[in-house]
C-alpha cells in the first residue's frame, strides 16, 4: 500500500503503511522519548504530542433518532425533533448516549438562540438543539450563542395572596397578623433572591396596598393596583427590585360587581435585556371566579405593544393552570401564554375547608422557559391566617439580547 500523509495547521497525522509508519513513529518517538506515540498495525495512526491532532470526522452516535438536522460533523450534535416535554437528556438516554450540551435554537436551524440545562424541556417548542456522547467519553459543547446575543436572563418572582382576614384582622385573624406576614413576605422574597414580587390583599384598607418598602424590601419600587367597590374591594401590588426601571404603570378593578378582584401591571426595563422585548409588561393579578369584564384599557395603555408578546403575569388566578388563558386573553391579549407553573394545589389554610389549583406564573415571551418552583408552606399559623395561600417562588429562563444591553443602560440613566 503507498504512503498517505495527512497535515493539519496545528499537527500532524500519518496515515502510512507498515513499513513507512514504523520508520516515522521510530524517528518521532526517539525525539520524543517515546511518549504520546500510538502504533497500530497495518495502516497506522501517528499522533506527535504537543502539537494538535486532527478531530473526528466520523459518525460517533449513529444511533440518535428523531434528527432533524445535523448540526456537527461527528454526528452527535443534532436538531432533534419531538421534543415536545422532553429534555436532551432524555433524548440522548433514549440511543444510550449522554447528553453534553442543549440550546434552543433560532429557527429550524443550527443556530443557537440560548443555551439549556441538559435537563430542561422544550415545554414550548417541538424541537431542541442536543449534543450527545457515549457514556465515559468526556467532549465540551460544540455550538455558542449567534454573534450579539446575550445569556438568558434568569427571572427570579415571588407572588402570595396573604388573603384579606390577615390584614384586616377578621374572621379569627390576630390583630399581628398583616404585621407579622407582610415581613415574612419580604423575608421570603429575599430568600428566593425574587427581582418581582406580587402581593394579593395584602393591604392597609379594603382596597388600598400596603407598603412592602414598609415591610423590608428597601429600595424597591411598588405598583399598587386598588380597587374600590362599594363599602369593600380589593388589593394588589407589584413590587421591582432596585435594578429595574419602572416606565409606566396602573391598575384597579377587574369587573364591575361582587365579584370584582384587583390587579396591578407596569412596564418594565430589566437590568438585562430580553431578546425582542426593549421592555416587559408585567402583572399582578387576582383573578375574579368569574369572568373579566375590566383591565384590559389599562394593561393595553399602560404596556403598548409590550403585551403582545413580551408579557409575565403572576398571582391568584383562581382557576388551574388549564384556565390560564381565558383569562389572560381578557385581560392582557396578545399571544397566548405557554403552560403556567406550578399547576398544584396551593389554596387554601386549613385544607380541611378548602381546595384550589390557583397559584401560577405564565409568560408569552417567545423562548421563555420554566426554570423551577417552590410552593412554600403554609407560613404563620399561630396567627390564625384564614385563607392564607401557599406562597410561590417561580423562576423564569428569558432569552438575552446583548445588541439590546446599551439600550436597557440607556433608559435605566434617563429615569434617573
Amino acid at each position: 500500500m503507498a504512503a498517505s500523509i495527512r497535515r493539519c495547521v496545528v499537527g500532524v497525522v500519518v496515515l502510512a503503511s507498515p513499513q513507512v509508519a514504523a520508520s516515522l513513529a521510530e524517528e518521532t518517538c526517539s525525539a520524543t522519548s517515546g511518549a504520546g506515540c500510538a502504533v497500530a498495525r497495518e495502516n497506522l495512526l501517528l499522533q506527535v504530542p504537543g502539537v494538535g491532532v486532527a478531530k473526528q470526522t466520523a459518525n460517533a452516535c449513529p444511533n440518535l433518532r428523531d434528527v432533524e438536522r445535523q448540526c456537527a460533523s461527528d454526528g452527535c450534535t443534532v436538531l432533534a425533533d419531538r421534543m415536545q416535554g422532553r429534555s436532551c437528556a432524555d433524548y440522548c438516554a433514549s440511543s444510550g448516549y449522554t447528553c453534553v450540551a442543549a440550546w434552543e435554537e433560532v429557527e429550524e436551524d443550527c443556530n443557537v438562540k440560548f443555551p439549556l440545562t441538559c435537563e430542561e424541556s422544550g415545554i414550548q417548542t417541538s424541537d431542541l438543539l442536543c449534543q450527545c456522547t457515549s457514556p465515559g467519553v468526556a467532549a465540551s459543547p460544540s455550538l455558542s450563542l449567534e454573534p450579539g446575543k446575550g445569556e438568558p436572563l434568569q427571572l427570579s418572582t415571588f407572588f402570595w395572596n396573604v388573603h384579606w382576614e390577615c390584614s384586616m384582622a377578621a374572621r379569627g385573624a390576630s390583630h399581628s397578623c398583616k404585621r407579622n406576614i407582610g415581613r415574612r413576605f419580604a423575608e421570603l422574597a429575599r430568600e428566593s433572591r425574587a427581582e418581582i414580587v406580587a402581593a394579593i390583599e395584602l393591604s392597609d384598607t379594603s382596597s388600598q396596598p400596603a407598603s412592602l418598602v414598609d415591610f423590608g424590601l428597601s429600595g424597591w419600587t411598588q405598583v399598587n393596583g386598588p380597587c374600590a367597590s362599594g363599602d369593600g374591594g380589593d388589593a394588589a401590588a407589584l413590587a421591582f427590585a432596585p435594578e429595574w426601571v419602572v416606565q409606566s404603570s396602573g391598575g384597579g378593578c377587574l369587573r364591575h360587581d361582587w365579584d370584582t378582584r384587583a390587579f396591578a401591571v407596569a412596564r418594565v426595563v430589566p437590568p438585562r435585556a430580553v431578546e425582542g422585548c426593549p421592555s416587559l409588561c408585567v402583572v399582578a393579578i387576582h383573578a375574579p371566579h368569574s369572568q373579566i369584564t375590566r383591565g384590559h384599557d389599562v394593561v393595553k395603555s399602560v404596556c403598548g405593544e409590550a403585551r403582545e408578546r413580551c408579557a409575565v403575569a403572576m398571582g391568584d388566578w383562581n382557576v388551574p393552570g388549564h384556565g390560564v388563558g381565558a383569562l389572560w386573553a381578557a385581560l392582557v391579549g396578545g399571544s397566548s401564554p405557554g403552560r403556567p407553573q406550578p399547576d398544584e394545589r396551593s389554596c387554601c389554610w386549613p385544607e380541611s375547608h378548602h381546595y384550589g389549583v390557583f397559584d401560577h406564573l405564565a409568560t408569552n415571551i417567545i423562548g421563555a422557559k420554566h426554570a423551577g418552583h417552590t410552593v412554600h408552606p403554609y407560613q404563620l399559623l399561630e396567627e390564625n391566617p384564614v385563607k392564607q395561600h401557599r406562597a410561590v417562588s417561580a423562576r423564569l429562563a428569558l432569552p438575552g439580547d446583548g445588541d439590546l444591553a446599551a439600550k436597557a443602560l440607556a433608559a435605566k440613566a434617563i429615569t434617573e
